[in-house]
């Protein structure tokens, strides 16, 4: 039950990313923070839902004229890379 809400939450916030695109920059680092737990889940379904919207945000910021690269950078450093 509990995969499914997670899945669920994946595909809704694809959906609010597809609609909004940069607008949803103002929440870069929660849903940077959220995808960070979400692809190390368990659960298969929720995995794929995690890296669909792994791509999509990808887009998005590649597409932005600007991005709060100062106020993201210490959040990334709370989640190392495992390379």
């Amino acid at each position: 039950q509990d995969s499914r809400v997670r899945y669920y939450a994946c595909e809704a916030l694809y959906n609010v990313a597809k609609v909004t695109r940069t607008d949803i920059l103002d929440n870069f680092n929660q849903i940077f923070e959220g995808l960070c737990r979400l692809c190390s889940d368990t659960d298969q379904g929720v995995k794929s839902g995690a890296q669909l919207l792994d791509r999509i945000m990808k887009d998005i910021v590649a597409e932005a004229t600007t991005f709060p690269l100062e106020t993201f950078l210490p959040v990334l450093r709370l989640f190392p890379s495992p390379h």
